[in-house]
């Protein structure tokens, strides 16, 4: 490959620990991903706990370190529970977040989880599609709990997945 080709082609993504340097990239992503999105501050501090486990898909580009996907929980074996998980918008419908979903969780069993658990907006279709073809199961509901920007309220669906 070229260098000149590098600079044009389709990035791929390398699933990998993050950490609080990354998390700059994390607030840019979450924004472009949530109505109300974590800050910086609040990624740091995630990402400095040790019982959060935090994944990234970070493009292998030469010159460009672009974040494609993140997602973090708070690992307390044998439970853990997914914090966030964004994958940005131009990268959606690829394959990304399942592959990053998937790393995760192997991430997270190895770390002692026998049950992950989260939660996720019952109108995120897409979201759902891909927890369950995982293994998740809804386990509860949680009417009003997401804020949308018209200021709607939208009902949160808690589901676990046994490892």
């Amino acid at each position: 490959m070229s260098l000149f080709s590098t600079f044009f082609s389709k990035p791929r993504f390398v699933i990998r620990p993050i950490g609080a340097d990354q998390a700059y990239d994390c607030e840019r992503l979450h924004a472009a991903c949530f109505a109300f999105p974590w800050t910086k501050f609040d990624f740091e501090s995630l990402l400095t706990d040790e019982h959060v486990l935090a994944d990234g898909a970070v493009s292998d580009r030469l010159l460009k370190d672009e974040v494609g996907g993140i997602i973090l929980s708070r690992l307390l074996p044998p439970d853990a529970e997914v914090l966030t998980f964004a994958v940005a918008p131009a990268r959606r419908s690829a394959g990304l977040g399942t592959e990053l979903l998937t790393r995760h969780m192997a991430n997270l069993e190895r770390g002692g989880a026998r049950l992950i658990f989260l939660e996720v907006g019952e109108d995120n279709a897409a979201a759902l599609k891909v927890y369950e073809r995982l293994g998740f199961k809804t386990i509860g509901r949680r009417e009003n709990y997401y804020k949308r920007p018209s200021g709607e309220r939208q009902a949160a669906l808690t589901m676990r997945c046994e490892l």
